[in-house]
């Protein structure tokens, strides 16, 4: 789930993303978080169409992109109505642990309905932050 709270945030594998481009300073008020494993679930839709993404790297995604990262987390989110297969799921997420798989398999269902919240959640803060932003920058662990 996103995190907004800075305060909220306990140790530091968290994932950052922050409106505009990175200013030489992490933990922004103005940023959104994720724990680790969160936000693996979101990083294929945006290595398809960010292929320079680095997880440990700070990237600097321009509005053209993120527009193209947002039609993939929408073919994501419909593949979620449909209750896909485990398999088919994996073609579009990743699961950071395999620990993290299996406790998403175990509550499949409430799990695919809370990915799509923060799918949306997601996009909600993406589409607001673009009006005045042409970069979205995601700070890696």
């Amino acid at each position: 789930m996103i995190i907004k709270d800075i305060k909220k945030l306990e140790g530091s594998c968290y994932i950052e993303v922050l409106p505009g481009k990175y200013l030489n300073k992490c933990w922004n008020d103005s940023s959104i978080f994720f724990t680790e494993e969160d936000f693996a679930l979101l990083e294929k839709s945006i290595e398809k169409e960010f292929e320079t993404y680095d997880h440990c790297a700070f990237n600097e995604i321009p509005k053209e992109t993120w527009i193209k990262i947002l039609t993939k987390l929408d073919e994501l989110n419909l593949l979620i109505k449909e209750q896909p297969s485990i398999e088919l799921l994996r073609t579009y997420v990743e699961f950071l642990y395999e620990c993290t798989e299996e406790d998403f398999i175990n509550n499949y269902e409430a799990n695919l309905k809370k990915l799509k919240v923060m799918i949306l959640d997601f996009k909600t803060w993406i589409k607001e932050n673009l009006k005045e932003n042409e970069y979205i920058s995601i700070l890696g662990i």
